[in-house]
């Protein structure tokens, strides 16, 4: 049975986080919380349930179902959904032969008959496409790789309205070089830095201010042989 409970204060940091980042990026891009936070799409892309996925982006406490049925309700969310070019689902058979588990087998992870071991986790998440840990992940983690992918299509989709509304405000040719910065991304470095996580964030900032600083002193030649 599915008890609820309170998420520690560090996932809940850490979703709330994303959610306000994710936010504010779309409202960057004239789109609202609706329009990029949707439940059924989380849902899809997490295998969270529906209703948890609700929860958890208002910051409620949700239930965890144990392992087992946390894998059962994503195993069967994946063989509903996951179809061939036909529009037809796979049969056991067709997901034993291609994910090398036996037809028995499949049919037990299927009726919840069998508990999966790690092989069976792996072999099944490549089969239908999804990342490594799908099937087991902790719903709350599951939403926050779900989001992660929503950030990063929004981060992308930032940096190149970015750049398309600074080269239409370029003044023309010749009037005005790009800063050193400018020159080389160093705003595109930033928008992709910010889903790396801390310890990374971190090496990729001083690795930026050094290379930086080692530019300047040396001096950067314009395509006229002169400095800059």
């Amino acid at each position: 049975m599915t008890a609820a409970f309170s998420v520690s204060a560090a996932t809940a940091s850490q979703l709330a986080g994303a959610v306000a980042r994710i936010v504010d990026l779309a409202a960057k891009l004239g789109r609202s919380r609706d329009e990029v936070l949707v439940p059924e799409e989380l849902h899809f892309a997490s295998g969270v349930p529906l209703d948890v996925v609700r929860a958890l982006l208002q910051g409620r406490p949700a239930g965890e179902p144990d392992i087992h049925k946390r894998f059962r309700q994503r195993l069967d969310l994946l063989h509903e959904t996951y179809r061939k070019e036909n529009g037809r689902k796979f049969s056991h058979g067709e997901i034993a032969r291609q994910s090398g588990i036996s037809r028995q087998q499949v049919q037990a992870l299927l009726g919840g008959d069998r508990r999966p071991t790690m092989d069976h986790c792996a072999r099944l998440e490549r089969f239908f496409g999804r990342p490594a840990g799908f099937l087991q992940s902790e719903d709350t983690e599951a939403l926050s790789c779900a989001l992660a992918a929503v950030e990063k299509s929004l981060l992308q989709e930032y940096q190149e309205h970015s750049e398309r509304g600074a080269l239409a405000a370029a003044a023309p040719a010749g009037t005005r070089r790009p800063s050193l910065y400018e020159r080389h991304g160093v705003d595109g470095i930033a928008l992709r830095a910010a889903l790396l996580p801390d310890q990374g964030r971190t090496r990729l900032l001083e690795w930026l201010d050094n290379y930086m600083d080692e530019r300047a002193a040396e001096g950067e030649q314009d395509p006229a042989g002169g400095t800059r």
